[in-house]
C-alpha cells in the first residue's frame, strides 16, 4: 500500500480572542475538581470547551454565527450548576445552554456595546464595560437563565475595555483615555470581604471612588487594554497600549512600580493564586514573567520571558492546585499554548495543533469525493483517479472543485454528510438542516447543487447526521439529544429513535454540572446497514438494529470519551479509540469484547500510550481488513488485528546486582 500526502483542502482555523477557566485557583493541598473546563473564544464566535483532563481533550463547541465575535467569556457556579457567559459585539450578556449549544437567555445592558466582562469571586454577579463609559453590574445569583440588571454605575466619557473585580464590592476599568477607574459596586455590609481587602475610600455605591493615570503615548490616547486585581486585594496591575505593565497599591490607588518590557500593546495579564507571580502578553508575541522580591517593600522585578507564539497573544488564563499548574496562551495564531505557571521558563510547553480533533471533513471513497465545511460554506472537492506511483507523484493537477455552496443562515454550520451513492448531501445547523440533490453537469467535471424541498428538515436543527449506506434514510441527532430518521423521498416527517443511551438515575455532581457529558458525539454504520451505533462524550455505546429500528445491545461503558467510532469491514467488528488512546475492539454480533481486544487492549505499545495528540481517524482497506490504519494530527499507527501485540518481560537484575536474568 502507498500513502501520499494530498494537499487539496486550505482548512483555517479562527484566531483566539477570549480564554477562561471554569473554576479558580485552589490552594496547593487541593486538587482540581472533576468538572475543571477551559473555555475557548474564537474570532468566527464559536466557543470551545476542553477538559485538561487526559492531556487536553476537545469535548464540545457552542456555535457561533456570522460576523460574531467572542470578546470576553465568564464563568459562574451556582451549586453545582456550572453557567458560561460571553458578549461579542453587541449590547447583550449571552448565557449559554451547555447541554444544547444554543444560547439559553439574553441580558441587554441597555448601554453601549460591551467590550469587556467580569465575574465577582463569589460568582454572584458580573460586570460588564461598556463603550459608553458605563459598567453595568448584572445579577446571576438566580440560578441558570437569571440574569437581572442591578445597577448602572457612575458613567464617565471613555470606553471601558477591560473590567476586573476587587473583592466583591468594588469594580475596576481600565478605559481608553489612559485612566483606571474603581467604583465601589456593592455596598460592604451587603458581601462579605474575603482576605480582608480594606480601601481608605469607601464610596456611595456606584460610584467613582479614585482614578489613576497611566503614561500618556505622544499624540494619542493610552488605552488601558487589561488590568487584573492580585487574589490578596493588595495589588492591582494594569497593561497598556504604550507596552507598560504597572503595578499599583490598591488601597491609596498610587503607582508603586512601572516596567517597560514590551515593544507593543500589552493586550492581556494572567496572575497565580499566591498573588506572588504576574503574566502578561500581547502584540509583541513575547510572554513576560514578573515576581515579588521583597514582600515588605511590594517590589517587582522582571524575572523572565519566553517566545512561544509566532504573532498576536490576545488571551492568558491561569489555573494552579495541586499536581495542576496551568498557564494558557492564545491569540491570532490560532493554536491554544499550554505552559506551566510554576516552571515558566525551564518547563515544557505544548502547542495544541490547529487541526480540529473532530475534524470538518467528510469523504465518499468509492466516488473519490471529499466535503470540506468551515462557517456557513462547504465545498466539496473530487480527486483525480491514479493508475500508477509515479503518475500521482506528478505535479500535475490531481484535484478539482466539483461544487460550493454557502448559506443564507446566520448560524455556523454544525456538520455535513455526503451519501454514499453521491446523490445527496445534508448541511445542519442548530437551528436547521438542508438537503440538496448533487447532479452531475454535461462534461462530468462539477456538479450542480439543487435544494430538496422539505418542511420537516427546515424546521430541525442538528448536532451531527449521517446516511444510511443505501442513501435512502437521514439518521440526525438533535440538539436535544434526540435521534431522528429522515425517509429520502418518501413522506416529509421525521419518526424519533428510541435511545437508550442516557442514564435514567440521579445525575452525578459532574453531569450536573455539565449536562453535556450525555450528548452523542459519533454516529457510525456498518457497510452492509445491519447495524449503527452512537457513542457520548460520557463513554456511553448503543448498537442499533438498522433493518428493525431498534435498540440491539447497549456496550458496557467505556472509561474516556470515545475519538474516533468505526466498523470493520467484516460488518460485525466494532473498533472504537478513546481519548485515553485506548483501543477496543467489539462483536456487535456476539455483543463482546473480540477476542483480539481481551488479549491486546491492555498491552498496547507504550509509543502509542504516549501520544498527547488524539486519534482522529481510523482507515481499513477492503484488501487487507486485518489491518487498521489510525491517525492524528501529527502521527500514523497500523494495528494487525489478526496477530497479537509482542509483551516483552522486563529483564530483572541478579542479587549480585551485576547482570541481568
Amino acid at each position: 500500500m502507498d500513502f501520499r500526502r494530498c494537499k487539496i483542502l486550505d482548512y483555517t482555523s479562527h484566531s483566539i480572542t477570549a480564554l477562561a477557566f471554569s473554576h479558580v485557583s485552589v490552594t496547593p493541598d487541593k486538587y482540581a475538581p472533576r468538572t475543571l473546563r477551559l473555555a475557548v473564544g474564537r474570532a468566527n464566535g464559536d466557543i470551545e470547551i476542553w477538559n485538561p483532563r487526559s492531556s487536553w481533550v476537545h469535548e464540545l463547541t457552542l456555535k457561533g454565527g456570522r460576523n460574531r465575535s467572542i470578546e470576553g467569556l465568564a464563568w459562574t457556579q451556582s451549586g453545582t450548576d456550572l453557567r458560561l457567559f460571553s458578549i461579542g459585539g453587541s449590547t447583550v450578556l449571552t448565557e449559554w445552554d451547555l447541554q444544547s449549544g444554543l444560547p439559553l437567555d439574553h441580558c441587554d445592558c441597555n448601554a453601549g456595546i460591551v467590550w469587556s466582562i467580569s465575574q465577582s469571586p463569589d460568582g454572584t454577579k458580573i460586570a460588564a464595560g461598556c463603550d459608553d463609559g458605563s459598567v453595568v453590574i448584572i445579577d446571576v445569583a438566580g440560578g441558570r437563565g437569571v440574569m437581572m440588571p442591578l445597577r448602572i454605575l457612575q458613567r464617565q466619557k471613555s470606553r471601558v475595555l477591560s473590567i476586573a473585580w476587587r473583592g466583591n464590592t468594588q469594580v475596576i476599568g481600565g478605559c481608553a483615555d489612559g485612566r483606571i477607574r474603581i467604583w465601589t459596586a456593592v455596598a460592604a455590609e451587603d458581601v462579605g470581604e474575603p482576605n480582608g481587602i480594606a480601601t481608605t475610600r469607601e464610596g456611595v455605591v456606584g460610584r467613582i471612588i479614585g482614578t489613576m493615570r497611566v503614561d500618556k503615548a505622544q499624540g494619542e490616547e493610552t488605552l488601558v487594554w487589561s488590568v487584573v486585581a492580585l487574589a490578596n486585594g493588595k495589588t492591582i496591575v494594569s497593561g497598556d497600549s504604550t507596552g507598560s505593565v504597572k503595578f499599583w497599591d490598591a488601597a491609596h490607588f498610587s503607582l508603586l512600580q512601572s516596567f517597560k518590557v514590551h515593544e507593543a500593546d500589552v493586550l492581556c495579564l494572567a496572575s497565580n493564586q499566591a498573588a506572588d507571580t504576574v503574566f502578561s502578553a500581547g502584540v509583541d508575541r513575547k510572554i513576560v514573567r514578573y515576581s515579588i522580591v521583597d514582600n515588605k517593600l511590594r517590589r517587582w522585578a522582571n524575572m523572565s520571558s519566553r517566545l512561544l507564539h509566532a504573532q498576536d497573544i490576545r488571551a492568558l488564563a491561569s489555573y494552579e492546585s495541586k499536581a495542576s499548574s496551568y498557564l494558557i496562551s492564545g491569540g491570532v495564531e490560532r493554536s491554544i499554548v499550554i505552559n506551566s505557571v510554576d516552571n515558566f521558563i525551564d518547563g515544557v510547553f505544548r502547542k495544541i495543533p490547529v487541526s480540529p480533533q473532530r475534524h470538518y471533513v467528510h469523504s465518499v471513497g468509492g466516488r473519490r469525493l471529499i466535503a470540506l465545511y468551515s462557517d456557513n460554506q462547504v465545498k466539496i472537492w473530487a480527486l483525480e483517479q491514479f493508475h500508477s506511483l509515479a503518475e500521482a507523484n506528478s505535479e500535475g493537477k490531481n484535484k478539482w472543485l466539483v461544487a460550493s455552496l454557502t448559506l443564507n443562515n446566520d448560524e455556523n454550520i454544525t456538520h455535513v454528510a455526503l451519501s454514499a451513492d453521491a446523490k445527496y448531501i445534508a448541511v445542519a445547523t442548530n437551528a436547521q438542516t438542508k438537503l440538496f440533490l448533487l447532479l452531475p453537469s454535461k462534461q462530468g467535471a462539477a456538479f450542480k447543487v439543487k435544494k430538496i424541498a422539505s418542511p420537516a428538515l427546515v424546521e430541525q436543527g442538528c448536532s451531527i447526521l449521517n446516511f444510511d449506506p443505501s442513501s435512502k434514510h437521514l439518521v440526525l441527532v438533535s440538539p436535544e439529544n434526540e435521534i431522528f430518521i429522515y425517509p429520502i423521498g418518501q413522506q416529509d416527517k421525521l419518526r424519533e429513535l428510541p435511545y437508550t443511551g442516557k442514564r435514567t438515575e440521579g445525575k452525578s455532581e459532574l453531569k450536573q454540572a455539565l449536562p453535556y457529558l450525555d450528548n452523542i458525539n459519533h454516529l457510525a454504520f456498518s457497510n452492509d446497514g445491519k447495524y449503527f451505533v452512537v457513542s457520548t462524550i460520557s463513554g456511553s455505546v448503543v448498537a442499533y438494529d438498522w433493518p428493525n429500528q431498534s435498540v440491539y445491545w447497549t456496550l458496557p461503558r467505556i472509561s474516556s470519551t470515545p475519538s474516533v467510532v468505526k466498523f470493520c469491514p467484516d460488518n460485525d467488528s466494532l473498533i472504537i479509540v478513546t481519548t485515553q488512546m485506548k483501543v477496543l475492539q467489539f462483536s456487535v454480533s456476539e455483543q463482546a469484547l473480540s477476542d483480539w481486544s481481551r488479549r491486546n487492549s491492555g498491552f498496547l505499545p507504550p509509543e502509542f500510550n504516549n501520544l498527547v495528540d488524539k486519534c482522529c481517524g481510523i482507515y481499513i482497506n477492503e484488501d487487507a481488513p486485518e489491518r487498521a490504519w489510525m491517525w492524528g494530527a501529527s502521527w500514523l499507527a497500523n494495528f494487525d488485528m489478526s496477530a497479537d501485540i509482542p509483551v516483552f518481560r522486563i529483564p530483572k537484575r541478579k542479587r549480585n546486582g551485576l547482570s541481568v536474568e
